[in-house]
């Protein structure tokens, strides 16, 4: 479901075979995530590539991990975000509310 590979304080974080982002994937991620940004200065890179659909619960696991990353002082990324995604996204007025990757092969330099 969640491919997980780490480079010290970094994570990238892919789904396998997941296409939407609702209350049953939703809480999996929660869980797993939350811990992972509970290290002081995490960086995750979610990709979202894949995602077609975000329910209401996604976008609350999304909200709860950023304001994790924030209590912690860890950086949370969103890359590939599909055009589906990204038109819900600005639906809900949520364009500007996420920390967006678009050059995922440059995540190097972007979370430095």
């Amino acid at each position: 479901m969640l491919k997980i590979e780490r480079e010290n304080n970094r994570f990238i974080v892919s789904f396998f075979e997941i296409n939407r982002l609702n209350t049953t994937i939703s809480r999996i991620i929660e869980k797993q995530l939350i811990q992972l940004l509970n290290e002081n200065g995490a960086e995750i890179l979610l990709d979202l590539k894949g995602i077609k659909f975000i329910d209401t619960s996604g976008f609350n696991t999304l909200h709860e991990l950023k304001d994790t990353a924030n209590k912690y002082n860890s950086h949370l990324y969103l890359t590939n975000l599909s055009p589906e995604v990204i038109e819900l996204f600005r639906l809900l007025e949520l364009e500007n509310a996420f920390s967006v990757c678009k050059y995922p092969e440059k995540v190097a330099e972007v979370v430095k």
